[in-house]
């Protein structure tokens, strides 16, 4: 006999008039850790001459309506980190690129409720639930670092 075979014997031989087939109750769960998503973001600046450390809150401010979002800085770029067209890493080296920043935010932040506080700048995060294609001036989206209050001197955002 393979193990099929013994699987369907062992059903047969459940005694159904035993077991309780009530379909009021609820069904239980207990969420034993939240799962945590962050987005993230690649800010290119001018100058890599910049004082920031890993662990620097960096805040996105929205100018127009003074919308603020804080974000934390990971890590640099790489230098030479190509890819071809269909997305795989062609060339990576582990020199640091100080041009360009890592930042990380927690998705909820962006997509929940709470997002309602940050109307303009939830719409630039190409992954979030309310992006939406934007043209704006750089002097109204500003990143400035929490730690010792400079804003840098970026040239693009990646979202």
């Amino acid at each position: 006999m393979d193990y099929k075979e013994g699987i369907i014997e062992q059903i047969k031989e459940i005694d159904t008039t035993k077991l309780s087939f009530k379909t009021n109750e609820k069904v239980k769960s207990t969420i034993i850790e939240e799962q945590k998503v962050y987005f993230w973001i690649r800010l290119y600046l001018h100058d890599e001459d910049i004082n920031i450390k890993e662990g620097d809150e960096i805040v996105i401010e929205w100018r127009e309506t003074s919308e603020k979002l804080k974000t934390i800085f990971t890590a640099f770029g790489k230098k030479g980190f190509d890819k071809d067209k269909e997305k795989s890493i062609i060339n990576y080296s582990k020199e640091d690129d100080k041009k360009v920043l890592c930042l990380m935010v927690d998705e909820k932040m962006i997509n929940s409720d709470s997002s309602k506080e940050i109307p303009f700048i939830r719409t630039l995060f190409k992954i979030g639930n309310y992006y939406e294609y934007q043209l704006y001036k750089r002097e109204y989206l500003t990143f400035t670092n929490s730690r010792n209050g400079i804003i840098l001197d970026y040239f693009d955002a990646d979202f």
